[in-house]
């Protein structure tokens, strides 16, 4: 018996590759969760894994600092998928070194994510694990794996799923069911899976500013770049004010409208490398943008609150909404403000 290290990430697609490792062959299997800042849903995935495999050890780590140094080039690899799996596979292969893992499960699947055959070995290379990496989902794709060629696992067992294919998903569901691979379901995302999220994680991977702070702030849905240096945050709903409220740094500007249900507004700059004008022109961005997405209608000033988040003082400013052509997108360089007044 040789012994395996399986990432599990609590899929349906991770779990079926664990159940048919585990009919191929002689496998001590351990299994490992890699904690990431664009991962949600991970509060059941240890339970999950005492629920589906009570005989094989569960570990979790977390892969915080190494995501924030994604590769945007990704090594030749397509960026996010390319650059994420390497990150998980780098670490799993210095985690399989100190458990003396001969090899590593993953429940990857051919074409998923921009990787064919030839994208997957070349990732297995990169990290040190070429002929290591077995994949039970689309195994008799790929050339066999030192642990098929030396009679550990039986290869026959494997499928040959490819990504796209029109049969693929209802044969891994249906297969999943028949072996018990079927996690409890719960809202389980990848943040990397949104294209607007990325977009967004690419503008700052590129500066070196991104920050487990930063991805939650990335998360909103009314994100706002209205300097190089300066960004606005504004959250509608109780749902995303109570998240807001715990993302603030002390250095953070908070803004919001003196009525009832108030959007709330985050504003972050390098406050100590800004002028007092352009400070000023700033917070005016932000008071404008939370008026727009507010839905104020335009025509009078309003009174704008806010507050930097290191004093106790409120202050005030009095904004004109802006016209309905007026729109304003993520990734905008907002021009100086006209009608401000303070």
């Amino acid at each position: 018996m040789i012994r395996a290290l399986a990432l599990y990430s609590g899929s349906p697609a991770s779990a079926l590759a664990v159940k048919l490792a585990e009919r191929a062959g002689r496998l001590d299997i351990r299994l490992v969760y890699f904690r990431s800042p664009f991962f949600r849903g991970e509060d059941r995935i240890g339970l999950s894994a005492q629920r589906l495999f009570p005989c094989h050890p569960f570990r979790s780590a977390t892969l915080k600092r190494d995501y924030l140094r994604l590769s945007l080039d990704g090594h030749g690899l397509p960026f996010p998928c390319g650059s994420c799996r390497r990150v998980l596979l780098g670490k799993a292969a210095r985690l399989a070194r100190r458990l003396r893992a001969e090899v590593v499960i993953t429940g990857e699947v051919v074409g998923r994510g921009g990787l064919g055959p030839d994208g997957l070995s070349a990732l297995d290379a990169a990290v040190g694990l070429t002929g290591r990496v077995l994949r039970p989902l689309s195994a008799r794709l790929l050339p066999p794996t030192e642990a098929e060629l030396a009679g550990w696992v039986d290869r026959a067992v494997f499928l040959d799923v490819e990504d796209g294919a029109s049969t693929g998903e209802e044969r891994l569901d249906r297969l999943a069911r028949e072996l018990g691979a079927t996690p409890p379901r719960g809202e389980q995302r990848c943040l990397l899976s949104d294209p607007e999220f990325v977009a967004r994680l690419a503008v700052h991977l590129a500066e070196g500013k991104a920050t487990a702070n930063l991805i939650q702030l990335l998360e909103f849905r009314h994100f706002y770049r209205v300097a190089p240096d300066a960004v606005v945050v504004v959250a509608l709903t109780r749902e995303e004010q109570a998240t807001l409220q715990t993302i603030f740094l002390p250095t953070d500007v908070r803004l919001y409208l003196p009525i009832p249900g108030s959007p709330l507004t985050l504003v972050r700059a390098n406050w100590t490398q800004c002028s007092p004008e352009e400070r000023r022109r700033i917070i005016a961005d932000a008071a404008r943008i939370t008026l727009r997405v507010a839905g104020v209608a335009p025509g009078h000033p309003w009174s704008v609150c806010f507050r930097c988040e290191w004093e106790e003082e409120t202050q005030r400013m009095s904004v004109f909404p802006p016209g309905q052509g007026w729109e304003v997108r993520w990734s905008d360089l907002i021009p100086p403000q006209v009608g401000v007044e303070f």
